[in-house]
């Protein structure tokens, strides 16, 4: 799970621009994960692909105890992808609220300061509220 940890932080450091081609760019690609290769057609860079697969990858190993205990490797591998979706719904979730947050948050500034200029000057403030 360290692995997963840093992975994330290196892949929050990367712009979009690394992460996707230019709009309806698709590619068609080969990508390989534990050895099994696929392929696809994709709009990711190949600095993307390779975040991605290091990602899966370091998932798999952090579960690969599991082989030794009777899984099967398509066992182990809806075992990832479960986990990767249960992660990504999480973060989904984390998203909306934070969003929700900083709506709330703006809304409540916005009134104070709408407010401080009533207080201060009413033309002003009528310009402001037009512009809403």
């Amino acid at each position: 799970m360290a692995q997963a940890a840093e992975h994330l932080e290196k892949s929050a450091e990367v712009s979009k621009s690394d992460l996707y081609w230019s709009r309806g760019a698709l590619k068609n690609t080969e990508i390989s994960v534990g050895g099994v290769k696929v392929k696809v057609r994709t709009d990711a860079t190949p600095n993307h692909l390779k975040l991605v697969r290091e990602l899966v990858e370091s998932r798999f190993e952090s579960f690969s105890d599991r082989l030794t205990k009777g899984y099967s490797t398509e066992q182990l591998t809806v075992l990832v992808a479960f986990n990767l979706a249960e992660e990504l719904l999480k973060e989904r979730s984390k998203t909306k609220f934070l969003k929700k947050s900083v709506v709330e948050c703006t809304e409540r500034l916005l009134n104070r300061v709408e407010s401080f200029l009533e207080r201060r000057s009413p033309s002003l403030a009528r310009d402001v509220n037009k512009t809403r």
